[in-house]
């Protein structure tokens, strides 16, 4: 019953505010309006639009149709569970029942519905939202999870009042670290997820000539101090072309890659590949 209540609560108040004016958006059948007048139709794929153009840094809203299927077909193949898992209890383990969670580029909610899922069955009510600049990725993401308050935006801008989320979550999305500061409560926990420096060397090797690491630079978390890091690190096989296709086109190097690159990736029949991330947990000072 008490859950019931709590999303009876929240029924009518959404956890974004105003892009215009930063007032609170209140929850209507097709729309979130502000007591200024602005409104922001609820698209029937399951977001809402509150990404002011003119304040975006990207000119190209997100990541393109192609890349977020093959992401999202990747993902459900079950090869990045172990980071899912350990990206589910950094969040659990700090998380109260009612608290906001905020997935920054939460592209397709791979993650986010994990969490979710996971809380339920602990017992815990979370108010999630999530945001990302690529409106595809949007749709994928509320047919996933229906419990997501979702909103196409920038993190660069975010439509999220002050100190208003218990819990961030930003797994392989740019930092800003101001906006992260200022939308989220004194105490309050990010988990910064990040690829390491072997993380896919494999697919680099038999592509490129000159492989590399990754460049891993320690993020400048201005007023976070860091709880807890925790390295992940296994290899996993890729059965077949068609893995191995989905793989290489979720990554930014397929589009990096030149044609001779692209051409030694479509000739692979089968790959192992070192999978290697970074779970940090941050707090609020």
């Amino acid at each position: 019953m008490i859950h019931l209540y709590k999303k009876e609560e929240y029924a009518l108040k959404s956890g974004f505010c105003c892009p215009v004016c930063g007032s609170a958006l209140e929850r209507g059948e097709k729309m979130l309006t502000c007591e200024n007048g602005h409104s922001f139709d609820i698209a029937k794929k399951g977001y809402v639009n509150l990404l002011l153009s003119q304040k975006s840094k990207d000119k190209r809203h997100g990541d393109d149709t192609a890349m977020i299927t093959a992401r999202r077909d990747f993902l459900d193949l079950g090869y990045y569970l172990p980071l899912c898992e350990a990206t589910t209890d950094a969040v659990l383990a700090c998380a109260k029942d009612g608290d906001t969670l905020l997935d920054l580029g939460c592209g397709e909610c791979y993650y986010t519905a994990a969490v979710m899922h996971e809380a339920e069955k602990r017992g815990i009510f979370l108010h999630a939202l999530g945001i990302d600049i690529s409106r595809d990725a949007l749709i994928y993401g509320a047919k996933r999870c229906r419990r997501i308050e979702l909103a196409a935006a920038s993190i660069f801008s975010l439509p999220v009042a002050d100190d208003s989320v218990d819990i961030i979550m930003n797994m392989f999305a740019p930092c800003a670290a101001n906006e992260f500061a200022r939308v989220l409560k004194k105490g309050g926990r990010m988990i910064h997820v990040y690829p390491r420096e072997k993380h896919l060397f494999e697919l680099k090797k038999a592509i490129y000539d000159t492989p590399y690491e990754n460049d891993v630079e320690t993020a400048d978390f201005g007023g976070f101090r860091l709880v807890s890091e925790k390295r992940l690190t296994y290899t996993f096989t890729l059965k077949n072309q068609n893995e191995i296709h989905e793989l290489f086109m979720m990554t930014p190097y397929y589009y990096k890659t030149s044609k001779e690159g692209q051409a030694r990736a479509a000739a692979l029949t089968a790959l192992s590949a070192t999978a290697d991330f970074a779970v940090a947990v941050y707090e609020k000072l």
